[in-house]
């Protein structure tokens, strides 16, 4: 078997980014766990948003396991579908949250057009990944630019602007929902998850478009994955709020966005 050898950087990449995704995954566990006790949507929704949402890392995070467990590599393909299939998933789940919670009028429309945009997405993904092998797939889909790094690849064509559409989508929609819901003075439980939210959502887009846009040494890896964690966290704290968190903040049961 050929032994594929790693950078540093490749190995503490893939290293902070499995303890990333094994975090968020334990995280939306426990939402999912509440979903199936209560039966409420939007709790599966919030169960969707956690774990989709860290899917541009579940690559460099498997890819490090699977090397490794085999010592190779992902193969591209399999790389740049575990990364990016299901963000459409989560971009969606959260405007049902979303559009459900703050503007329900006009929720159909608005989940309707980006339905059709993450078809579209889809369709372009599988169709130069997979049912054009000539074509130039990596100034359409992505480019890994470092062979001793194979754990990071920079997005190129529309990937990368329905990445970008979403993180800004996600960012924008996140901290309205954020400052509407620590308006509710009335409702200390719905307050504490609007403070929440606001530090998840500003600290996910810190860690996405870093690791986007900026180049990266160990230290930098280190730091924005650690944001990464934390922002799950909040995320968690924000969506479910759970009981173990009132009792520390003194606050009692509040139904609004829990029922």
């Amino acid at each position: 078997m050929y032994f594929q050898s790693l950078s540093e950087l490749a190995k503490i990449s893939g290293l902070t980014a499995l303890i990333s995704v094994t975090i968020s995954s334990f995280l939306g566990l426990i939402v999912l766990i509440k979903y199936f006790k209560t039966r409420q949507f939007l709790i599966l929704n919030f169960f969707l948003c956690i774990i989709f949402t860290s899917s541009p890392w579940y690559p460099s995070g498997l890819g490090y396991l699977f090397w490794i467990i085999t010592g190779e590599v992902l193969i591209y393909q399999g790389y740049v579908l575990i990364g990016t299939v299901a963000i459409p998933i989560a971009i969606i789940a959260w405007l049902n949250v979303y559009l459900s919670t703050l503007n329900p009028k006009i929720k159909k429309p608005v989940l309707i057009i980006y339905g059709i945009l993450s078809i579209f997405f889809e369709v372009y993904l599988f169709y130069f990944l997979i049912f054009a092998p000539g074509a130039p797939v990596d100034s359409l889909l992505g480019v890994i630019p470092d062979p001793n790094n194979p754990m990071d690849i920079d997005y190129k064509g529309f990937v990368l602007i329905f990445l970008g559409l979403s993180i800004l989508t996600a960012c924008i929609t996140g901290f309205h929902f954020a400052a509407k819901s620590m308006n509710k003075e009335e409702h200390p439980e719905i307050r504490w998850k609007g403070r929440f939210l606001l530090v998840a959502f500003l600290l996910f887009g810190i860690s996405a478009i870093s690791d986007a846009i900026v180049e990266m040494n160990p230290f930098l890896l280190v730091l924005m994955r650690g944001i990464l964690v934390v922002a799950n966290i909040f995320f968690y704290l924000g969506f479910i709020l759970p009981k173990w968190s009132k009792k520390l903040l003194k606050i009692k049961e509040d139904s609004l966005l829990t029922n």
